[in-house]
């Protein structure tokens, strides 16, 4: 069924002089059907999923849609103007924030603008990247039967799926207060696709982008088609793996042995170390089997930071 494309703001408040913000708002509405929210870019660096909501759009332009879409393409228009994470005013993360507050700072009227135009929704679809990464979701903590409708959903998806991270480190990464953690809280169906990308259009991953959301609307009920898996990047098929991360002891230089989506075993080696003067310094191991979902896009490390994603089993 065709439904002409709305695109308009939503105001979240004003700058200090008087500037206002807002969030830009696609809207394609027949009248009746399932309803479904897509968000991208609440880190203002990681901008890989706009570009497959373009693709998005030129699919629906040519075959309609039934039911309700409504897109953010930009979350953080602050953050994105300075290609940076958070909003330059602030060092908060947006996506620990949810479900906001509309009197509150700006950062907590953003999530909550977000949140008020997401809720309307029964499927919530947050799109990020993860730097040099296969695409794949992340599902967090739920239980009951809306843990098996969202499992049947993401099944729909085509890219990898994983849980999230063990329950220490959720809490500590305060992934409950995520778009999606916040949502499934509400009984939707809600779950973050993570591109490839850092600080720019991963164009290796657009294509996945836009297969996983077709993919998705096509199980929601959206749109009709076959679902496709996709084959332009490593897809981990098992099922039951969750994301966990490794870090570094030393600081130093990355050469990588391996690249995402590579399977590994407890003990093989990730990555050399080097300092400044080119001497190794050590090397990075697996802790146990898995698949290397991302790792460090920049190569350089200090003492406890990033090396790689893991999928291990869960």
């Amino acid at each position: 069924m065709k439904a002409e494309a709305v695109e308009g703001e939503e105001v979240v408040g004003e700058m200090a002089d008087g500037t206002p913000l807002t969030l830009p708002v696609i809207e394609y509405d027949s009248g009746s059907g399932p309803s479904f929210f897509v968000g991208c870019t609440i880190h203002g660096d990681e901008v890989t999923g706009q570009a497959s909501v373009w693709k998005l759009r030129d699919l629906i332009a040519s075959t309609g849609i039934r039911g309700r879409l409504t897109i953010v393409p930009v979350m953080n228009p602050l953050g994105f103007n300075y290609n940076v994470r958070g909003i330059p005013i602030a060092t908060i993360d947006l996506n620990r924030l949810y479900p906001g507050d509309p009197e509150g700072s700006l950062s907590e009227r953003i999530t909550a603008k977000i949140w008020s135009i997401s809720r309307q929704h029964e499927y919530i679809v947050d799109v990020h990247t993860a730097g040099w990464c296969i695409p794949h979701i992340l599902v967090d903590p739920v239980g009951g039967e809306l843990k098996s409708r969202v499992e049947e959903f993401t099944a729909a998806s085509g890219i990898t799926v994983l849980q999230e991270y063990e329950e220490e480190r959720y809490r500590l990464q305060n992934l409950a207060a995520s778009l999606p953690g916040v949502a499934l809280k509400d009984g939707k169906v809600a779950l973050t696709v993570e591109l490839g990308g850092f600080k720019g259009i991963d164009w290796a991953s657009v294509d996945a982008g836009f297969i996983c959301l077709r993919n998705m609307l096509i199980k929601a009920g959206l749109i009709k088609g076959r679902l496709e898996v996709v084959t332009s990047a490593p897809v981990i098929s098992e099922k039951g793996y969750r994301r966990t991360s490794i870090f570094s002891t030393m600081g130093g230089l990355l050469r990588y042995e391996v690249v995402p989506g590579a399977k590994v075993r407890r003990d093989d080696m990730i990555a050399e170390i080097r300092d400044v003067y080119g001497r190794l310094k050590g090397e990075a191991r697996a802790p146990t089997d898995g698949y290397i979902v991302s790792l460090n896009a920049t190569s350089v490390v200090p003492s406890g930071g990033h090396l790689a994603e893991l999928a291990v089993t869960a």
